[in-house]
């Protein structure tokens, strides 16, 4: 009986080790399951961006400094949520950069400088033109079926040939109060409380803020669903009963306004239009929604997940300026940090496949 005792105490001891041992294993995953996550590691390595650049900048965190940081990061911010949006879609846009410069062009030329009301028909032109150039774009993507990298990059030329015929050299008029979309500070009869505000949450910052406030709207209707819907199948939802190529236009659309709102921002700063002023920012867009987590596949991703992938390639050139990085190694070390960017999601994704 004695012995009957034993041997089970010791099972009993023999089981709980293995429990135990269970429950590490499964700890020890959960962990690394959440350093792997997208989300998780996007934060993380925002996190090192930011203190790195914080080190690196002495005067990081003075009030001029985060504004001008501020102004540096929104026109990328901005140009990624939108081509989110239609990578998510199922799409791609090629022609982000050169829509934005359109947009600059049209509004300095519709603008006259004495003419204060100019402004005003200036921006609903522009907006006008903003949402032909997301329905030219939707109409070859979701109704014509054009692969979009083949749509956009047409489109592309047709934007930049546009804002070429409009403003062959950078230039152009502007109203005063359109600094309003830049420097509050600097515009003529301006209240002083108005002022001190804009001094606290420059108009960029705003800009960012409606941008997310506009997707946050969009993402409780329906069209917001069908969005990840047709991205993740499109055949699938097309039988479901969603029109497809409506979502698709739709997400151009979106996305058009978006960089719309690049564009008061770039012509209230430099006061001008300019037919190239966007070209560098239409691959640097795509790469920040990437690093934000973004699926080149479509269907899955979080728009605002892929404001902290435009925030990490803003802080990676922040970085690199910073450190003193000879130009002709610029390109490279850029190019490494992205990788390890993108390489958190990746890892993620092959680990769960793996324990599965």
């Amino acid at each position: 009986m004695q012995l009957w005792h034993v041997q089970c105490g010791s099972d009993r001891e023999g089981v709980a080790n293995g429990m135990n041992k269970i429950n590490k294993a499964d700890y020890e995953f959960t962990f690394l399951k959440n350093v792997f996550k997208p989300e998780f590691s996007n934060l993380l390595i925002l996190a090192v961006m930011f203190t790195i650049t914080a080190v690196l900048q002495k005067n990081f965190f003075e009030t001029k400094s985060i504004v001008r940081n501020i102004n540096a990061f929104t026109p990328l911010i901005l140009l990624t949520m939108g081509s989110a949006i239609v990578i998510i879609s199922g799409g791609l846009d090629l022609s982000a950069g050169s829509a934005l410069s359109l947009f600059t062009c049209v509004l300095t030329t519709v603008m006259k400088k004495d003419d204060p009301i100019t402004g005003i028909y200036a921006i609903l032109i522009a907006f006008g033109v903003a949402i032909l150039v997301g329905v030219i774009n939707g109409i070859g993507i979701g109704y014509l079926r054009i692969p979009p990298v083949i749509v956009t990059f047409a489109t592309s030329y047709m934007w930049l040939g546009t804002a070429l015929f409009l403003r062959p050299t950078p230039g152009g008029e502007t109203v005063d109060w359109f600094r309003t979309f830049y420097n509050i500070g600097t515009v003529n009869g301006i209240p002083d409380f108005i002022k001190k505000i804009g001094n606290v949450i420059p108009p960029a910052l705003i800009l960012v803020l409606v941008g997310c406030f506009l997707w946050f709207i969009i993402s409780k209707t329906k069209t917001g669903r069908y969005i990840y819907a047709v991205g993740s199948n499109n055949d699938s939802a097309y039988a479901s009963g969603i029109n497809t190529a409506k979502v698709q236009m739709m997400a151009c659309i979106i996305n058009s306004i978006f960089i719309f709102l690049a564009a008061l921002f770039f012509v209230g700063q430099n006061q001008s239009g300019d037919a190239r002023m966007g070209d560098p920012l239409t691959l640097r867009a795509i790469a920040s929604a990437v690093v934000g987590g973004i699926a080149l596949t479509g269907g899955r991703g979080n728009v605002y997940f892929a404001l902290v992938g435009a925030l990490i390639l803003s802080f990676v050139n922040k970085i690199i300026f910073f450190a003193n990085i000879p130009n002709a190694y610029q390109t490279l070390v850029s190019g490494f940090i992205v990788i390890i960017a993108i390489a958190g999601p990746v890892a993620y994704t092959l680990y769960n496949k793996e324990r599965l």
